[in-house]
């Protein structure tokens, strides 16, 4: 997860609901989901993916190395 203080401090702040899913076992939901997210060019694992509370705003996907300050970035982005 995030070990940036800053990072844990906003998500904190946002009530925001981390959600880890361990897909060793070829779990549907999970295999259904990237595919879903596929679409937007991540189909792998590792994939973090913001959801705005505005339904009608799209999904940010983090790209797969990212630092404390895009993660900032895109927690500010999705709040707009």
């Amino acid at each position: 997860m995030f070990s940036s203080k800053k990072v844990l401090e906003r998500l904190e702040e946002l009530d925001v609901l981390l959600v880890k899913a361990d897909n060793t076992h070829g779990d549907p939901a999970i295999n259904a989901d990237l595919e879903r997210y596929g679409e937007n060019g991540r189909s792998n694992l590792p994939v973090n993916i913001i959801v705005p509370a505005d339904p009608d705003q799209k999904l940010i996907i983090m790209p797969e190395f990212f630092g404390a300050e895009e993660a900032l970035e895109a927690l500010e982005q999705a709040t707009k």
